[in-house]
């Protein structure tokens, strides 16, 4: 969906960013900043132009604005939890993008992905406690699937679409940061990409994309993840601060951590992971007004063997008053599970 892509976000380009219906923008007094994500935008349109599938229990489903009643004919397929698995798998070996809007999604995702597990390599970042209304398999051609969890914050238009929308077309921005460890990227593979994207209902979005990469060496297989954070401020608030921490078991080595401490192009990074307790972390604050429009910065690890771990990205926004502050807040915690034997 290259064309559709490239269609959205010039549409995109020519609108000023507050204009844009859905997750509503900063204009709070600090200058717009298009940070090309894409969370401030009516991403639902990006289906203006695709054919979508229906499967499952299709009355609890929204309708797309075009559908096909054939797998074979469909551009994505959007499904309930409850749909048969085998015309699931068929579009996902196909190349098709799968999305869960209804039912357990979360497991049902967890569910698909196990099915094909050796024929691709894929990571799944699941949210707990918290409403997570869409799911989203992305396959792609050298044999790695991104993966996307909607948590439902209240911010989408349409609590579907709108997240489909943007799975489709949105990206999360490149790293604001310095990314030391990208001088090795000729020694790993891609592996895939899990992601983790919320807007609230007060207009503040975030959005997390953890990398990983690996390196098949004789003495072992060698993980790196990379997780670049993105907060997008709302009507007043402005980004006060963004945090990213991996639990790894006890026993797994972290080789490394990154970056060291440092600021660059106006965001302050602070690594404060505990590699005895293997513990990964870091903390992101804006040091510009641009940062406190929209802030994007980079971390992560390498480890070696399989991949599993506690996670949690957190972030605030902050507005200034006379007679005090206060604060919007949002988090998404749970467990984080790659598969990367293909």
């Amino acid at each position: 969906m290259p064309s559709t892509r490239r269609r959205f976000l010039a549409a995109v380009g020519t609108t000023g960013i507050a204009a844009l219906a859905g997750c509503s923008a900063f204009d709070g007094g600090r200058p717009d900043v298009n940070t090309g994500s894409g969370l401030h935008a009516d991403t639902s349109r990006a289906l203006d132009d695709e054919a979508v599938y229906l499967a499952g229990d299709t009355d609890d489903l929204p309708d797309p604005p075009n559908t096909n009643d054939a797998v074979a004919g469909a551009d994505i397929v959007l499904a309930t939890a409850s749909a048969d698995r085998g015309d699931l798998v068929r579009a996902l070996r196909a190349g098709k993008p799968v999305a869960f809007a209804a039912g357990d999604v979360q497991a049902a995702l967890r569910s698909l992905l196990e099915a094909v597990r050796g024929e691709y390599t894929f990571g799944v970042e699941a949210v707990r406690a918290r409403p997570v209304e869409t799911v989203v398999a992305i396959p792609n051609a050298n044999g790695t699937v991104e993966t996307y969890t909607f948590v439902d914050d209240g911010g989408w238009d349409d609590p579907a679409l709108d997240p489909l929308g943007w799975a489709l077309v949105g990206r999360v921005p490149e790293c604001d940061t310095f990314v030391p460890e990208s001088s090795a990227d000729s020694m790993y593979d891609y592996a895939g990409a899990a992601h983790v994207v919320g807007c609230l209902e007060t207009g503040e979005a975030y959005a997390s994309r953890t990398v990983a990469s690996v390196s098949r060496q004789d003495t072992g297989q060698y993980v790196r993840l990379r997780t670049t954070l993105h907060a997008a401020a709302g009507d007043g608030y402005a980004v006060e601060e963004a945090v990213r921490s991996a639990d790894l078991p006890d026993d797994q080595r972290l080789d490394s951590v990154f970056p060291n401490p440092h600021t660059r192009n106006g965001v302050q990074v602070a690594n404060v992971s505990d590699t005895i307790r293997s513990q990964f972390a870091v903390e992101l604050t804006p040091a510009s007004d641009r940062a406190r429009s929209a802030l994007t910065g980079c971390g992560g690890f390498r480890t070696e063997g399989a991949v599993g771990y506690d996670h949690r990205s957190s972030f605030q926004w902050k507005r200034d008053r006379l007679l005090g502050s206060d604060r919007h807040y949002a988090s998404a915690t749970g467990r984080g599970e790659w598969h990367l034997d293909d």
